[in-house]
């Protein structure tokens, strides 16, 4: 149908002249060979036209639009030297001169015009519905916070006023982890509100929220080390897409009169990419091995829906539990 569609019904075909009683008529027969090289041709176009729309599909940022384009072009001359191969080969062997082969060209245009319009149509729609999805996710979580604030504004005016009270001399320990929760509620009321914040308010959350549970435990009973290494903390990340791994670990992977460790590094090194590690030991007995991991799987899918084709996750699960995450900033946050 496409060579038709470009050059019309007639170029099957050839015209022969026929003696009917005794008189000459011209008549259609169809070319047998031109047949063979459309569909040659009309398979390899195909193949084209799922290779441009996975190149489509691959897209992921406006960066990309220049190889994307050059990768395209270099498809299309590709198939037409690979069409012109085959049909000269297999259909007209020996011929150095094929002759009326200037349809595929206008074939390999209208292939490359209807990829582009379906494969950036379907990208426009699957876009759509991961942001509203993404919107939906967002809601819900502040629907779970608001949930679990308990008038949060109350309870953080509340916490100043204790702080106002408890004597930082004589009780410094209580003072410090009055404050350090009032940050940490200061956090989820305030910080959470914004889109993007920066990997440094992150970072400060995680230390605030460690320090509060090590308080629970043995100075000697858990052996926490945190490690940030780099300069680049003005990068933006998703408020709280780190938080889950570390509560993980204070939840599954430490317990109370059992040695453990708790190990987390982030490299802020490259100003376009974030890597975040985590790695903590497994008692003997610990829930990490009963079903569950709802928080583990509801953050993969908001990394997802957050930086699609722009994070790797890692997490193993042997003798120790670990994480390692990698997300890369396309075009760099940072300001500093």
């Amino acid at each position: 149908m496409t060579w038709l569609f470009v050059y019309g019904r007639n170029t099957m075909d050839i015209q022969a002249i026929e003696v009917i009683n005794g008189k000459k008529e011209v008549i259609s027969v169809r070319n047998n060979d031109k047949v063979i090289a459309f569909l040659i041709a009309q398979i390899l176009l195909i193949i084209l036209f799922y290779l441009e729309f996975y190149l489509i599909h691959g897209l992921h940022s406006p960066k990309a639009v220049k190889f994307f384009i050059l990768k395209s072009i270099g498809l299309a001359l590709s198939t037409q030297i690979l069409i012109l191969i085959l049909i000269k080969a297999i259909v007209f062997p020996g011929n150095e001169n094929v002759n009326d082969l200037s349809a595929i060209v206008p074939m390999i245009a209208l292939y490359l015009a209807v990829a582009f319009c379906y494969g950036f149509t379907k990208k426009w729609i699957t876009h759509e519905q991961d942001k509203r999805r993404l919107e939906f996710t967002k809601k819900q979580i502040e629907l779970d916070l608001l949930r679990q604030q308990l008038q949060p504004h109350f309870l953080f005016n509340t916490m100043n006023n204790l702080l106002a009270m408890v004597d930082q001399h004589d009780h410094p320990k209580l003072a410090n982890s009055i404050d350090k929760m009032s940050s940490l509620l200061r956090y989820v009321v305030y910080d959470t509100q914004h889109q993007q914040i920066t990997i440094a308010e992150e970072i400060t959350f995680i230390r605030n929220y460690a320090d509060l549970h090590l308080l629970r435990y043995e100075e000697d009973e858990v052996d926490f080390n945190f490690q940030v290494e780099g300069v680049f903390d003005a990068q933006s990340i998703e408020p709280g897409i780190l938080l889950c791994y570390v509560e993980n670990a204070f939840k599954h992977g430490v317990q109370p009169e059992e040695r453990a460790f708790i190990y987390i590094k982030i490299d802020l090194s490259n100003t376009d990419q974030i890597e975040f590690s985590i790695e903590n030991s497994i008692p003997e007995y610990s829930s990490i091995h009963e079903k569950g991991g709802f928080g583990i799987k509801s953050n993969q899918e908001r990394l997802a829906l957050v930086y699609p084709g722009s994070h790797n996750l890692h997490i193993e699960h042997k003798k120790n539990y670990k994480v390692v995450l990698t997300i890369k900033n396309n075009e760099s946050n940072y300001s500093g």
